[in-house]
């Protein structure tokens, strides 16, 4: 029954967007790797960093964002789009990602960055990010190329992670993140295409996500930028309507919404993710909230990151959500039908603004 499944799996997912995923534990070891000089010169404890990208490259900011966390020895500060914040200067670490190394919004923060004296770093795999970088003088990592930008998250995050363990602003080594890495792997393994049918998670969810609009909630801590990665996964590779919020902001406000008409609800799936080290008011507000949301909604699922609880915990508690994103976004795409990788509309903007993006 698994080769059967396998089978029509890879027919419809003719881009092989499963196979990344399955290798990101790979991507993020050879990103470990190959990016210790280039994060060996990030500055001691900066008090604030600046992280600019779009799309598939800007999420590793947020991750790092949220694996610090707001009590962290510095705070990073994602942008996406064409301005750098006003406090922005010659004390402040810009690292500017995109993995085409075209973008053209981080292009122009990249070169405002320049015309402000910040200290600037750039990752990306070629283009003219890497070729101005370069002539500057600046610290440039070239990642490997050829992948969506999307799939490549454990060469564009792993970097940043290192930057930060250089910097002395996390506790990381590659002990540590061979550890984290190790469970995983574990779920990866599990859920393979040709794993067994009965322990595939990510599998059975998306068959229950089938015709549903995704609602993904999630608590503003460790988890806010992997709740806004399962929204992001859900539109690209399943070509899917999904949205993403968090607790407690959307207690106050988008938790009305659901008074909608019934005919508005029926065809919701809320997903609500949950961290042990949630604090403990958004915890007890997500719990009252899925109990309210629970009947309301067209169907309901909480998922608990996997990992440690603790500091000791956090890497591998948010990899465990990102990875369960990925998988359940490729494998309810060929549910629909409709090959994971291509990104046709995505294209068309490109096109239409005559640049490339990512």
């Amino acid at each position: 029954m698994s080769s059967e499944i396998s089978a029509r799996h890879y027919n419809v997912d003719v881009g092989r967007m499963i196979d990344m995923v399955l290798a990101m534990p790979e991507h993020i070891r050879r990103a470990w790797e190959f990016s210790e000089d280039f994060a060996g010169r990030m500055k001691r404890r900066p008090h604030r960093i600046v992280v600019c990208g779009m799309g598939g490259s800007s999420i590793s900011g947020q991750l790092l964002r949220d694996l610090i966390g707001p009590g962290g020895a510095a705070s990073v500060h994602i942008e996406r789009g064409y301005a750098l914040p006003a406090f922005a200067g010659r004390d402040t670490p810009v690292v500017c990602i995109s993995y085409s190394g075209n973008t053209g919004e981080t292009l122009a923060m990249y070169r405002e960055a320049a015309r402000r004296g910040c200290p600037l770093f750039v990752i990306a795999s070629g283009g003219a990010l890497i070729g101005e970088a370069e002539a500057a003088g600046s610290p440039a990592l070239t990642v490997p190329g050829g992948l969506p930008p999307r799939a490549a998250i454990g060469y564009l995050f792993t970097p940043l992670l290192r930057m930060a363990a250089a910097a002395g602003l996390i506790n990381m080594d590659e002990k540590k993140l061979g550890s984290a890495l190790e469970g995983i792997e574990t779920l990866l393994e599990t859920c393979r295409p040709d794993s067994d049918l009965a322990d595939n998670g990510a599998l059975h969810l998306a068959k229950r996500l089938y015709g549903k609009i995704p609602v993904v909630y999630s608590g503003d801590g460790l988890l806010a930028g992997a709740g806004y990665r399962w929204k992001c996964q859900l539109n690209e590779n399943s070509k899917s309507m999904a949205f993403h919020n968090t607790f407690p902001e959307l207690g106050h406000n988008e938790i009305m919404a659901w008074d909608c008409p019934a005919k508005m609800r029926q065809d919701t799936f809320l997903i609500m993710l949950r961290d042990v080290d949630d604090h403990d008011r958004v915890r007890k507000s997500m719990d009252a909230a899925y109990a309210i949301l629970e009947p309301l909604a067209g169907s309901a699922v909480a998922i608990d990151s996997i990992g440690a609880a603790g500091a000791a915990g956090r890497l591998s508690r948010l990899l465990s959500t990102v990875v369960m994103a990925d998988l359940t976004s490729v494998y309810l795409a060929v549910e629909y039908g409709r090959d994971p990788t291509p990104i046709g509309k995505i294209e068309q903007i490109k096109e239409k603004l005559g640049s490339e993006d990512e």
